[in-house]
């Protein structure tokens, strides 16, 4: 009897185990992975972004729709993590920062807030990186006119000076009797 309650207590114990699912990559080693809304997230991105751009539209569509019948943390999340690192046609670093901001914390789980975290840092990153960029362009409009206008006076004072040249070489230069 007393080793039926161990191999029960056993089992039970066992059963309570968080169970690794096993994906095989083009590789021989299988990479554990923990089933959690993240990961299954980043899988499913990981997919998509091999897709054509058409196709990641409709997927965009697909998962806007998801989030209008239920806006929980996990399709909340599944669309940013798109609209923060698709393609250029499908990003929106302005609404994926909405959607992450407006997640319910209390219901969300910890890899769920990590990842959240790390989208935050990206859209940061990438809005400071545009509006930098922005600003040296525009800086560099203003270096490339200034170039221009030095070029240009320096044409003029080349012109001066080959005027000068001509009038005083011995040919061309009158001598007073």
């Amino acid at each position: 009897m007393r080793k039926f309650v161990l191999i029960s207590m056993s089992v039970v114990l066992v059963a309570c185990q968080p169970m690794p699912v096993y994906h095989h990559r083009e590789g021989t080693v299988p990479v554990s992975v923990q089933v959690d809304d993240a990961a299954l997230w980043l899988e499913e991105w990981h997919q998509v972004l091999d897709l054509p751009k058409d196709k990641i539209a409709l997927i965009l569509k697909s998962w806007e729709a998801d989030f209008a019948r239920s806006n929980d943390p996990r399709t909340r999340l599944r669309l940013a993590l798109l609209l923060t690192t698709g393609p250029v046609p499908v990003r929106d670093q302005q609404r994926a920062r909405a959607l992450i901001e407006g997640m319910d914390r209390a219901e969300t789980s910890e890899t769920t807030l990590a990842l959240a975290a790390l989208l935050q840092q990206i859209i940061e990153e990438q809005l400071w990186s545009s509006d930098r960029i922005v600003e040296l362009k525009g800086e560099s409009r203003q270096l490339n006119a200034r170039v221009a206008e030095l070029e240009q006076q320096l044409q003029e004072l080349t012109n001066i000076e080959q005027s000068i040249q001509q009038r005083e070489t011995p040919g061309t230069r009158k001598e007073k009797p």
